[in-house]
């Protein structure tokens, strides 16, 4: 078609993030942001985007559906700390799967920091990934949970789990296989048990807190509680240890960790107290990671099965981006993996 002048006039272009950035005055990234998490501009800043989006007659909603249609064929797993060797079997795991579907794996670190595990989230709205596996539940759950208590995206949460929001899960039973330690010290002679959590948010420490004391109180124990809380690191192992160990009162004669870390920091105090184990202290951990094994002494353990936990967690995952039924919650089998380091009271 011909304009006046004689030239070839082009047909109407679509409207872009670029013309409601040029009406309202502010960058593409400031109109990004207004639309995709509008609670992180300004009043006046989203009113400017939202007049400059009907003036240009910009379709974002339609842009973002078109957007999801498409897949990147990368699922994001996302830990709360990547030095723990604890993860290791479960990323194994999710990988073999991942792999044999097509999909690659992205290892998210949000190192404790909800403000770095919500960029992670926004690769899910950008197209950047196609759903996440949670290894973490330190997270803000504003960033998975509408209304209804459902989740947003393609979501499923591998050994975590949040109370309120409807999400696949795949753990252990935490507070049977927290019983079982406990009944098995019991059995040694042991009375004075103490824990070791981890941190007292979390869901899993508050289940395996529970099936100790729940346990203490079944065998008229309940009085004798010992409570320390750690972070389930190496360090909180050695300092909670020294603390519980060098008490002017009567120390445990046995401590339950909530993970290998803990326990093997505990080890290292007893050693630089000089109590003996297992003869003066019997400590078990949880987790049964690789150097639970080669420790000094090797490490009596609750062992959870790692590598199927991954392998589920991603399954379920890719289930859900197929669109097929998923069950919502999968409880898989732990057990006690006795070593050397507990043995019988020595009286």
């Amino acid at each position: 078609m011909l304009n006046q002048q004689g030239s070839h006039q082009l047909p109407h272009a679509v409207p872009t993030i670029k013309d409601v950035a040029k009406a309202a005055g502010c960058s593409t990234a400031t109109v990004s942001r207004a639309l995709a998490a509008p609670e992180k501009v300004s009043d006046a800043t989203r009113e400017r985007v939202n007049q400059a989006i009907a003036e240009v007659g910009y379709a974002p909603n339609i842009a973002a559906r078109n957007l999801r249609r498409a897949e990147s064929k990368t699922i994001v797993a996302l830990l709360p700390d990547i030095s723990n060797p604890f993860f290791s079997e479960i990323i194994s795991g999710m990988e073999d799967v991942a792999h044999q579907a097509g999909y690659q794996l992205l290892i998210g670190d949000c190192e404790h920091d909800p403000a770095r595990a919500e960029s992670y989230f926004r690769l899910l709205s950008t197209n950047q990934a196609d759903g996440i596996v949670l290894l973490t539940s330190e997270i803000p759950k504003a960033l998975i949970k509408r209304a209804d208590g459902q989740a947003d995206f393609p979501l499923v949460m591998a050994c975590e789990f949040f109370s309120n929001i409807d999400l696949p899960v795949i753990a252990i039973d935490n507070h049977q296989a927290s019983c079982q330690a406990i009944d098995y010290l019991v059995s040694l002679g042991h009375q004075r048990i103490a824990t070791l959590s981890g941190p007292a948010n979390n869901p899993i420490c508050r289940e395996r807190l529970r099936g100790y004391q729940d346990t203490l109180s079944a065998h008229g124990l309940g009085d004798k509680a010992c409570v320390a809380e750690g972070d389930f690191s190496f360090r909180s192992g050695y300092q909670q240890g020294l603390m519980l160990l060098d008490s002017a009162s009567a120390p445990p004669t046995a401590i339950f960790c909530h993970s290998d870390e803990m326990a093997i920091g505990v080890l290292k105090a007893a050693r630089q107290l000089d109590i003996a184990v297992p003869e003066q202290l019997s400590v078990v951990g949880f987790d049964n990671i690789g150097l639970s094994e080669y420790c000094e002494p090797e490490l009596t353990t609750v062992s959870q099965p790692r590598n199927e936990i991954g392998q589920q967690a991603m399954q379920s995952l890719l289930h859900l981006l197929r669109g097929e039924r998923v069950i919502r919650r999968q409880t898989l089998s732990s057990h006690l993996i006795v070593r050397k380091s507990t043995g019988k009271v020595n009286v």
